[in-house]
């Protein structure tokens, strides 16, 4: 079972969220009145524009002051302010149940719930959903304080449908270093990370573009960054947050060791010195700074979360630094 609803948003963090809001780097045409800049020409306090008057136009927006110094009738345009979809995918994967104190799965969730209420908090619909090899439990993108509670709730019975196993192995692969339970050495398809074929899914299934979270240690073998980029061209304001654990930023095992990839099923004898954690974090740094690079360049959001560092003030800070909030 998982953390309560209060854990996973206490008092003292909820008066810290308020001063923020999910940041959108681009407009879109909602479905409802909200607080967000639309693509659509309406009627809110922001003025946009004048435009001719033509027949038919409502005369409550002719600018009666331009009629009586030019005696042409012009229409006053506003910014129309609507809701958007907001939608947050967390990686349930074997990889993400590595951590101590908290898993990164568990920081994902608290992670979810923190966004989840600043999108209700901007009246803007929310969904969130899980995935591994494919996307699984969901709840629907609604909005309103009601919703609000329901998504928490959902969020606070998330737990691992695995076999409980006292062994636990290591396992410091450098593109998927997770800890991994010795009873699942064979491998389950649905345990297994496949970034490429859910973002596929997500995107054949969502027509209307909205602002899309993916909370993940994004530690995926294959190559998931193609599916990202059509996202992006098909108008989705795409932002990633990597969650990492201390164990895999900065491993402490030593000796000889069989690492065994907690996904896969694959496994390795070696022999942990410094000379070969150097390589690893050489390595693992090199592929956080080229997900990083591939995010700035194709215009999606990223931000790193080492999962041991305090929840609250890292998520405040980096959300408002990687542009995810303001």
């Amino acid at each position: 079972m998982g953390e309560t609803t209060e854990t996973l948003l206490d008092p003292a963090f909820l008066r810290k969220l308020e001063r923020l809001r999910i940041q959108a780097r681009r407009a879109f045409p909602g479905t409802m009145r909200g607080e967000r800049r639309s693509t659509r020409r309406g009627a809110s306090v922001e003025f946009r524009d004048f435009r001719k008057y033509e027949p038919g136009d409502d005369f409550r927006h002719v600018d009666w002051s331009i009629f009586a110094r030019l005696e042409r009738l012009m229409l006053r345009q506003f910014v129309e302010e609507e809701d958007v979809r907001i939608d947050i995918l967390i990686d349930q994967s074997r990889s993400m149940r590595f951590g101590d104190p908290m898993t990164k799965f568990d920081f994902a969730r608290r992670a979810a719930a923190a966004l989840a209420f600043l999108a209700v908090s901007s009246l803007d619909r929310v969904s969130v959903a899980t995935f591994d090899s494919d996307l699984r439990a969901r709840i629907r993108a609604m909005r309103g304080r009601g919703h609000l509670h329901s998504v928490l709730a959902f969020l606070g019975k998330l737990s691992f449908e695995s076999h409980e196993a006292e062994g636990i192995e290591a396992a410091d692969d450098v593109r998927r270093s997770v800890a991994a339970p010795a009873a699942e050495k064979s491998g389950d398809p649905d345990g297994v990370t496949s970034l490429s074929s859910v973002i596929r899914r997500y995107r054949r299934s969502n027509i209307k573009p909205g602002i899309l979270f993916v909370i993940s240690d994004f530690l995926d073998a294959h190559d998931f960054r193609v599916e990202m980029k059509l996202l992006v061209q098909q108008g989705f304001d795409l932002n990633l947050i990597q969650v990492l654990a201390a164990e895999e930023l900065e491993p402490q095992i030593r000796g000889d060791l069989m690492l065994v990839d907690s996904e896969s099923g694959a496994s390795r004898e070696v022999t942990i010195n410094e000379r070969l954690l150097t390589a690893y974090r050489t390595s693992l740094t090199a592929y956080t700074t080229s997900l990083e690079a591939f995010c700035r360049a194709t215009g999606i959001g990223y931000m790193m979360a080492p999962a041991d560092i305090s929840f609250e003030d890292m998520l405040l800070s980096r959300l408002v630094e990687g542009r995810m909030a303001e």
